[in-house]
């Protein structure tokens, strides 16, 4: 049902179109811009826009608020959508996914200049990362998947030919684009967290409790390797995400059959599931292959859950989450030991601290202003 409802949406938002939005104009629009990422986020009245999922719905919304308040009227398109003709000159065009920026380019769109929005790294690093991550699973485990997240169409031609690159992620990612000029990364965000109050949060108990709250791709996120580290362990693993067939079948015991592992599939954020976990837990964790800043991550973060991270979350944790040095068995199973003998008045402290760096650094006012100064920074002082 999950994957009929996703295929009915694609197929509706690559026919449908967006013309001269301009609800956010501070002062007159007077230049156009084209934005190619997402259109369904537009397509319900005002009232009903998404105000819990940032990443990416809100993404899409507070981009072309930047956008108005700089001064652009906006046309929007998803970045499916390959069948759109253009009928006006454009000030600006940005432009997500590598297939359709190089095909409207090639399709003489009339623009002056051109940014490439990228939610991640370099697309050639974010495929070898998970390719290694696929090959080490089958040398460890002697299944063969199929890949589960990577990148189809290649995105050199809109990585060369745009003014500039604004991509999702902390400084750290800038060195997959290394050969590529005006590349700028900016924080992801989050709507204000609402409605939790964690004065009667148990730490103590909360030291046991670790939740993999992720998007899909099981591989690619890491749940192979939080499954074999807390496989027979007293520490408490639970998870939140749409687990492929396949994938199930080879761990069908350890998701349905184990006592410290807890199997909640799909939860949405900011549920009455969701913040049970986040009462229950006090660590979030997310053994990455490549990223450019989870949504699902930031969110937890936003309620006080400790991150547990791989490098590749391109997430600055800076003195108060925990790395995982290598994406191995063994790497987990030596956070998970650091992260329980963290006494609880330290969780607690930290976890105060994320909610307030996350509300500061990571708000989805911070994006819109973060994207505002990239826009100005790639084309120049005429925006």
């Amino acid at each position: 049902m999950y994957e009929f409802l996703r295929n009915i949406k694609s197929i509706i938002t690559r026919r449908k179109s967006i013309s001269s939005f301009d609800k956010f104009c501070i002062n007159k629009c007077d230049k156009r811009a084209l934005l190619s990422y997402l259109v369904h986020p537009f397509l319900l009245p005002q009232k009903f826009w998404e105000e819990i999922l940032f990443s990416n719905r809100g993404m899409a919304i507070h981009i072309v608020k930047a956008l108005n308040e700089l001064g652009y009227k906006v046309d929007i398109i998803d970045f499916e959508n390959s069948n759109w003709q253009p009928k006006h000159n454009y000030d600006l065009f940005i432009g997500h996914g590598g297939k359709n920026y190089q095909h409207l380019i090639e399709n003489k769109l009339s623009v002056q200049k051109s940014i490439y929005f990228s939610t991640g790294p370099y697309w050639k690093f974010f495929n070898q990362n998970e390719a290694k991550r696929f090959y080490e699973f089958t040398i460890r485990t002697g299944y063969i998947l199929p890949p589960d997240r990577y990148i189809k169409y290649d995105e050199e031609f809109a990585n060369t030919s745009a003014n500039g690159i604004i991509c999702l992620g902390s400084s750290k990612i800038l060195d997959t684009y290394k050969k590529f000029k005006n590349v700028i990364c900016i924080n992801n965000g989050h709507f204000p967290a609402k409605n939790y109050n964690n004065l009667n949060k148990d730490y103590n108990s909360g030291r046991n409790h670790f939740l993999f709250f992720s998007g899909r791709g099981n591989i690619h996120k890491g749940l192979d390797l939080l499954i074999e580290a807390f496989r027979g362990s007293k520490s408490h693993l639970h998870i939140c995400q749409w687990i492929e067939p396949e994938f199930e079948r080879i761990y069908f015991n350890d998701l349905h059959n184990q006592p410290n592992i807890h199997f909640e599939g799909f939860v949405k954020m900011r549920s009455t599931k969701f913040f049970e976990l986040v009462n229950k837990c006090n660590w979030v964790i997310l053994p990455t292959c490549a990223e450019g800043q989870p949504g699902s991550v930031i969110e937890c973060m936003a309620y006080g859950l400790i991150p547990i991270l791989s490098e590749y979350a391109n997430i600055d944790i800076e003195e108060f989450g925990i790395l995982i040095e290598n994406l191995d068995v063994r790497s987990v199973q030596k956070v998970i030991i650091t992260a329980e003998a963290m006494d609880s008045q330290e969780c607690r402290r930290r976890s105060d601290r994320i909610r307030e760096i996350t509300a500061n650094d990571y708000s989805s006012e911070k994006f819109k202003e973060n994207f505002k100064s990239a826009v100005i920074k790639i084309v120049g002082s005429d925006v």
